[in-house]
């Protein structure tokens, strides 16, 4: 029986034997795979502090850049303001001056209306109208400030 166990223990020792000759072709891509993958980590800390560097100088610029844009608002900003008091202004001189206009349409209008219903004629419902217009004209000169 002794012998038997001997039998035993040999096919087991060449059963391993045999595995590890099957293994060794994997096992060594895998410790290639492995030494590739300690360079890459050992690479990785400058490489993290190279970008980290160039992340501070580049928010540095963009600092710089954004408190040169802020001046320069800064200094337009006057301008700006004058040119919405002038568009402001000259808001206020063209309504202005569109009331006039219509009221002297409206005065116009009744001119003409004065000249159908005496039925002026001619040259004297011309000097008429005219006559008419310049008493308007003198009393929107009285009306203006």
């Amino acid at each position: 029986m002794d012998w038997v166990l001997g039998i035993g223990v040999l096919l087991i020792g060449i059963a391993l034997l045999v595995i590890s000759f099957v293994l060794i072709k994997p096992l060594g891509k895998l410790a290639e795979v492995l030494e590739s993958v300690k360079q890459t980590t050992d690479t990785l800390p400058s490489t993290v502090a190279d970008i980290t560097g160039q992340t501070q100088q580049i928010l540095h610029t963009s600092n710089e850049t954004i408190s040169n844009v802020n001046k320069q608002v800064k200094k337009i900003t006057p301008v700006f303001q004058i040119v919405g008091d002038v568009g402001e202004a000259s808001r206020e001189v063209t309504t202005a001056a569109l009331d006039t206009t219509i009221r002297f349409k409206d005065r116009v209008a009744n001119a003409s209306d004065f000249v159908k219903e005496k039925e002026y004629k001619g040259l004297y419902g011309v000097v008429t109208l005219v006559f008419y217009l310049m008493q308007q004209r003198k009393e929107l000169k009285k009306m203006r400030p």
